[in-house]
């Protein structure tokens, strides 16, 4: 809910922006929120498995590094 609200969010501002500039602005969202104790990790594998199917297996394998170094903050 919380994660899904903030991707939308983000979706909507960046629409039209690169996939670069989108994935640097999930990550910051993400990292403020693992900061402040509103993003979990269970949040980023929900998150995860939600779009992994979306993706192509190149864009998988970043979605998955860079869960990885969210669940390391």
């Amino acid at each position: 809910k919380n994660l899904y609200n903030m991707i939308s969010s983000l979706a909507g501002r960046f629409d039209g922006k690169s996939q670069s500039e989108l994935i640097k602005a999930i990550y910051e969202e993400a990292k403020r929120g693992k900061e402040n104790g509103t993003l979990t990790d269970q949040d980023i594998d929900n998150f995860v498995a939600m779009l992994s199917p979306l993706l192509d297996d190149k864009k998988k394998k970043l979605l998955h590094k860079i869960a990885v170094e969210l669940k390391k903050i």
